[in-house]
């Protein structure tokens, strides 16, 4: 019997519904299809990854197929999630897909919604603001690489940095203090580190600078899903 587990990163004051959402949107295909799934939380105390396991263990699942509702390879993809997975199935047949962020239903989306803004905002260039990490390089090579694409397929330059780790966005911001931006958060949730972002841009930079939702209520972040799924073979294309 094959298992699915979407596996989110949670918090502990806040569920993202629109994350949820979009998983559940496509569970009544994928149980059409044979597979039973959960969801199991990174971070928090409420449907954890460890309690998704276990009821899919108990329910005889043989073989797992982990969907991680994350955007980049850091820490809780390279590290905690295979370290908390072994723990509980041992040695069980894993399949681990890769994260969202380089899926081209997320990569056309913010290229649409930087591409309108833009248009709107003559003089400004586009900025692409992720989490990072300290860890880890690829996550920062791939949104260069990301941004380097929008930039030619757009004719307008898409500059890139991060929250944490190489090319902070306030040294970025800091460095460019008369140029007027539009920011694309490249977060799958509105929550406090956007928050955060957002407030010290408004307080420390030009107050034209226009920030744009996150992938939290998109239409592409099921898009995504079902393009990892379908790559996988659990869906039709």
């Amino acid at each position: 019997m094959k298992g699915i587990v979407f596996v989110l990163h949670g918090r502990r004051n806040r569920i993202a519904r629109g994350n949820f959402a979009a998983v559940e949107q496509l569970v009544p295909l994928l149980e059409k299809n044979g597979f039973l799934c959960r969801i199991g939380l990174l971070e928090g105390d409420h449907q954890t990854l460890e309690a998704a396991l276990t009821q899919l263990q108990e329910l005889g699942v043989t073989e797992y197929l982990l969907v991680p509702v994350l955007l980049f390879g850091a820490t809780h993809f390279k590290q905690d999630l295979p370290e908390r997975t072994q723990k509980i199935l041992g040695e069980a047949k894993v399949q681990l897909l890769a994260p969202l962020g380089t899926t081209q239903a997320i990569y056309q989306s913010l290229k649409q919604q930087l591409m309108i803004n833009l248009a709107e905002k003559p003089g400004t260039r586009g900025l692409l603001i992720a989490h990072g990490t300290p860890h880890y390089q690829e996550p920062a090579v791939e949104l260069q690489q990301i941004a380097a694409k929008m930039s030619q397929e757009t004719g307008d330059q898409i500059l890139a940095a991060n929250y944490i780790g190489s090319n902070d966005y306030q040294s970025f911001l800091t460095a460019h203090p008369e140029e007027r931006f539009v920011i694309q958060p490249f977060f799958l949730t509105h929550g406090h580190l956007v928050e955060k972002i957002s407030q010290w841009i408004k307080e420390n930079h030009l107050p034209m600078d226009v920030i744009l939702p996150t992938l939290e209520e998109s239409p592409a972040l099921v898009e995504a899903l079902k393009e990892r799924l379908v790559e996988a073979g659990c869906i039709p294309s």
